[in-house]
C-alpha cells in the first residue's frame, strides 16, 4: 500500500470568540490539511496548525515541510503496511517541524485504520466512548474572564482551565472573579503558559488554593525543567508539564527530576499518534498521569487526538479546540454536546474535508 498522489490545502477557520493566552491572541484557526491516496484505492486525511509562539512552526514552514521534505521520502516506495518503518520516515525526514510531521502522520494512521475497516481508535487498540473536555476561558480582564466562565458553566462544562499570565499582576484577581462567578461544584485547573517565576507561582499559589484550584499546568517556562522541579517540590498544587515535554527526551528528563505530575500530550508537539502512543506509555509506566490537549485546531487533528485520549485512558481531555469553531468545513470527525465529545463510528478519522481554498499536488 504505497502513496500515489497527494494534496496540501490551507483553511482558515474563525472562532467563534477571540482566544487568547499569555504567548498568543487569535480570532481565525489557520489550518493545513493533508490528504494521501494509495495504490489500493484508499486515501486518509491529516491536519496541523501553526504555533509559532509554541512549537515554531508557522504557516508557510509547515506546508513546506510536508510538500519538499515529508511526503516526498514517504512516497519513496514505502509500504504504509510496514507502519513502523512508515512513521520512521516521517520523523527522519527532516529535524523539529513537529506540527507537519503531526498532519502527515495522523493521515496515515486514517489510511491503515481503513484499510482493517475500523475507526481509528480501535486501530490504537481502544474503544469508543463518550468522552468529557474541559472548556478554556482566555486571558482577559478579570470581570471579562468571569463573565466567560459563567457561560460555558451555563452551556454544561463542569471543568474549566483558567489561562493565566497577564503580567500585570492582576492573575489573583482573575482567579477569584472567575471562582466567585461559577461557585464551589466546578473544577478549575489554572494554565500560566510559562509566564511566571518560581517566585511568582510561590506568591500566588495561597490565592490559587483558596480558589480551589485543582492543577496548574506550566507555570514557568519550558526550557526551566529545574524551575519546574522546584514549583513541584516546594508547592502544595500539583503540576502538570505542557510545553517543557515535546518527545521523549523531555519527559524522560521531566521524570528523573520529579518536575510534574501529569504531562500533556499535545499531536501537534509530539510529531503525531506514533510518538504520542510512546508518550503515554512511558508516562503510565512512571506513575504519571495523562492530559491529551491540543492547540487551536481543526477537527481532523483534534478527532485524532480524541482517538488517542480515549485509546490511552486519558485522565483529563482539554480538546475543547473545535468546540469554539464557526465552522469545521469538515464531514463527520468528533461530535461536541457541550462537554461531551462523541468519536465517529466510520473507518480511520470518520472525517472527510468537505472544502478547501488553495492547494497543491
Amino acid at each position: 500500500m504505497k502513496i500515489i498522489g497527494s494534496t496540501v490545502d490551507i483553511v482558515r477557520l474563525p472562532l467563534t470568540t477571540p482566544f487568547r493566552t499569555a504567548l498568543r491572541q487569535i480570532s481565525t484557526v489557520q489550518e493545513i490539511r493533508v490528504t494521501i491516496r494509495t495504490d489500493s484505492g484508499l486515501q486518509g486525511v491529516g491536519s496541523a496548525a501553526p504555533t509559532a509562539r509554541v512549537t515554531g512552526d508557522t504557516l508557510g514552514a509547515i506546508q513546506s515541510a510536508v510538500t519538499e521534505y515529508i511526503l516526498p521520502h514517504l512516497a519513496e516506495g514505502v509500504d504504509l503496511r510496514q507502519h513502523h518503518r512508515a512513521f520512521a520516515v516521517i520523523e527522519k525526514a527532516l529535524v523539529h517541524n513537529t506540527a507537519a510531521k503531526a498532519a502527515v502522520d495522523i493521515a496515515v494512521h486514517d489510511v491503515l485504520a481503513r484499510s482493517l475497516d475500523q475507526p481509528l481508535v480501535e486501530w490504537l487498540g481502544g474503544s469508543r466512548c463518550a468522552l468529557t473536555t474541559d472548556a478554556t476561558v482566555s486571558l482577559d480582564a478579570p470581570e471579562m474572564m468571569a463573565s466567560q466562565a459563567g457561560e460555558l458553566l451555563e452551556q454544561g462544562f463542569a471543568t474549566l482551565k483558567v489561562k493565566l499570565g497577564g503580567r500585570d499582576g492582576r492573575d489573583p484577581e482573575r482567579i477569584e472573579a472567575v471562582r466567585e462567578k461559577v461557585g464551589v461544584q466546578t473544577r478549575l485547573l489554572v494554565d500560566a503558559n510559562q509566564a511566571w517565576t518560581v517566585r511568582e507561582v510561590l506568591d500566588y499559589e495561597p490565592t490559587l488554593i483558596a480558589c480551589q484550584v485543582q492543577w496548574l499546568e506550566q507555570p514557568v517556562e519550558a526550557r526551566d525543567i529545574d524551575g519546574l522541579a522546584e514549583v513541584s517540590r516546594r508547592g502544595r498544587l500539583p503540576v502538570i508539564a505542557d510545553e517543557s515535554v515535546y518527545g521523549i527526551d523531555d519527559l524522560l528528563a521531566v521524570i528523573q527530576r520529579r518536575a510534574a505530575d501529569m504531562v500533556n500530550i499535545k499531536l501537534m508537539k509530539t510529531g503525531g499518534l506514533y510518538v504520542a502512543m510512546v508518550l503515554a506509555a512511558l508516562a503510565r509506566a512512571r506513575g504519571i498521569k495523562i492530559m491529551v490537549g491540543s492547540m487551536m485546531e481543526g477537527i481532523a487533528s483534534v478527532t485524532a487526538a480524541a482517538a488517542l485520549a480515549a485509546a490511552v485512558d486519558a485522565d483529563h481531555l482539554d480538546l475543547d479546540a473545535g468546540y469554539f469553531l464557526q465552522s469545521s468545513l469538515v464531514k463527520g470527525g468528533i461530535r461536541y454536546q457541550g462537554p461531551r465529545i462523541e468519536l465517529p463510528d466510520g473507518p480511520g478519522l470518520g472525517t472527510s474535508f468537505v472544502v478547501a481554498e488553495k492547494g497543491s499536488a
